[in-house]
């Protein structure tokens, strides 16, 4: 029987464990290399290797394999794909220990192959803090177990489940377990997320920056009602609360070439042009030389790099964010998108409160209700001319670098050949926010609670 018919099998199985609710016990593929040659080991005795002809070979403790065709090679020797390598110890690739066996194929190249709940003691520690409070991993555990059989479901005709990396979610191999963390898994083993009579798609990301966002606005993904923007309901403050990144032009254009196809030529300015109920972009303008191109702000986050612009939740000058601890997490936050009000201040309003907003005279939680409520902003111009005429002039004969405002009050700079970008938060937005989880956890939510608030109209099953 061929790897690639297995999986459907296996496919299969699972919907049909999951709509039954029955006992399920589940394997996961994951793929470590694509490359054609790698080394693996094992921490005790010698690797063997089964070939698919059924022939067992063993290879001592430690061996090169090169992958020719539909056979690999171990030094003088060649065996038909797919193999299946275990050893008595942990196996060992690219630095790292693995629970399982190794799997290579032709199609997928290097795969760990272990138990669900095994692999999940890899994912927590590497995805959160391994001395986060319980109720945190435990929610992050019943996250991640979705997630990737969520991805198994999506993948059965590519011959693995999940990547090891944050393309899916981080797996780092049996070396970073952690009692805590194993106890998480344990705890909930079996449990995943369901919306209705599906398995949920459960996206999660490190920090919101205050408010999380719509899939449909992320990604056009229309069919998740679940994955609705919410607000974060406990303050908090994590290591990307704020952040700020040096972009040069360059750069820039490249991406909005590689997104659009189109050279615009050297870009100019950069503008917001809508954002969502929580003060996160949208949609983004950029002007150049030779024309200009609106884009999904999250194409353009990924196009110049996720780790360089961490969000797309945008600030005039960053900034931690401070929420008003009035929420509660019911499980009941609304699918539907607030249509805010219209703003009701005149022209002239309407610029001096964006230079008080360049300014930093509104805190992070003022600029987010008023970007919430714009039936507010006459208060809150009153208020900024309150504080700017107690202000004194600064003594500073630097000029202040040009900015262009628009009308929801954010501003990149444009300083020689490079732009800045002030941000808070760290990820797409989507779904659970892992510090936002943390916070809540300290304050004595459980995890069903927590799942319920990032995870609108889901509830939790037992699969197995």
């Amino acid at each position: 029987m061929s790897v690639y018919f297995k999986r459907i099998i296996i496919f299969f199985a699972l919907i049909i464990a999951f709509n039954a609710n029955e006992s399920q016990a589940r394997d996961i593929y994951v793929k470590l290399s694509g490359a054609k040659s790698f080394n693996i080991g094992v921490t005790d005795g010698n690797l063997m290797m089964t070939d698919s002809s059924g022939r067992v070979s063993n290879l001592s403790n430690s061996a090169n394999i090169s992958v020719n065709g539909a056979n690999v090679s171990v030094g003088s020797f060649s065996f038909p794909l797919p193999v299946r390598i275990t050893g008595a110890g942990f196996l060992k690739f690219n630095g790292k220990t693995y629970r399982g066996a190794f799997l290579i194929t032709q199609r997928a190249g290097l795969l760990n192959v272990l138990d669900l709940e095994q692999y999940l003691y890899g994912v927590l520690p590497a995805e959160v803090g391994a001395n986060w409070h319980m109720e945190a991993l435990r929610t992050q555990a019943i996250s991640a177990r979705t997630y990737a059989l969520k991805q198994s479901m999506n993948r059965a005709d590519k011959g693995y489940d999940v990547v090891d990396s944050d393309s899916d979610q981080v797996y780092k191999g049996a070396g970073i377990e952690t009692a805590k963390t194993n106890q998480a898994v344990n705890s909930t083993a079996g449990l995943i997320l369901a919306y209705g009579n599906e398995m949920a798609t459960t996206y999660f990301h490190s920090d919101s920056g205050g408010h999380t966002a719509d899939v449909a606005d992320v990604w056009g993904q229309t069919d998740k009602p679940y994955l609705c923007g919410v607000p974060e309901v406990v303050n908090y403050k994590s290591p990307v609360s704020s952040w700020n990144a040096r972009v040069p032009v360059s750069k820039i254009q490249a991406a909005i070439t590689k997104v659009t196809g189109a050279n615009i030529g050297k870009i100019s300015e950069i503008q917001v042009s809508d954002v969502d109920k929580g003060g996160r972009a949208i949609m983004m303008t950029f002007i150049g030389s030779k024309g200009s191109k609106t884009i999904r702000a999250s194409q353009f986050r990924l196009a110049v790099d996720p780790r360089t612009i961490k969000s797309t939740m945008f600030t005039p000058s960053g900034g931690s964010f401070n929420v008003n601890n009035t929420t509660t997490p019911s499980g009941l936050v609304t699918t539907q998108k607030n249509q805010p009000a219209a703003s009701n201040l005149n022209f002239n309003e309407e610029q001096s409160i964006a230079k008080m907003t360049a300014d930093g005279v509104f805190t992070t939680t003022e600029l987010i209700d008023m970007l919430a409520n714009p039936s507010k902003q006459k208060d809150y111009y009153q208020i900024g001319l309150g504080r700017t005429s107690r202000s004194k002039p600064a003594n500073n004969n630097t000029p202040a670098p040009a900015q262009k405002m628009n009308k929801y009050g954010y501003s990149i700079e444009r300083r020689g050949d490079e732009f800045i970008f002030y941000g808070r938060g760290w990820g797409h937005g989507v779904g659970l926010c892992q510090w936002g989880a943390m916070a809540m956890a300290e304050k004595g939510y459980k995890a069903e609670q927590i799942l319920s608030h990032y995870y609108p109209g889901t509830d939790i099953r037992k699969i197995r």
